[in-house]
């Protein structure tokens, strides 16, 4: 296995022994990976929204994203064809 730096620990592991900029590091690093999450999540829900199969409401519900949070993820990567996307709003 590889080594795990103090940064790299999970909430629940003992963060006293980092320094300050050791902290700063690792949340700048947490939020580049939870905007990358949610960009990826943007772009797979826009995908499901274009192939017509499911409506908004209906990946609200398979997915557990509220609506407005799907469409607010999806919406940088819906294509804009001259056709109203339909804000779930």
């Amino acid at each position: 296995m590889g080594t795990t730096s103090a940064a790299d620990e999970t909430p629940s592991d003992d963060l006293s022994g980092m320094s300050e900029n050791q902290l700063l590091d690792a949340v700048q690093r947490s939020e580049e990976a939870r905007r990358a999450g949610r960009q990826r999540t943007g772009r797979l829900l826009a995908e499901l929204h274009r192939r017509g199969r499911l409506s908004w409401p209906a990946i609200a519900r398979v997915t557990g994203i509220r609506q407005t949070t799907a469409y607010d993820l999806a919406q940088p990567f819906l294509v804009s064809d001259g056709e109203d996307e339909g804000s779930p709003r």
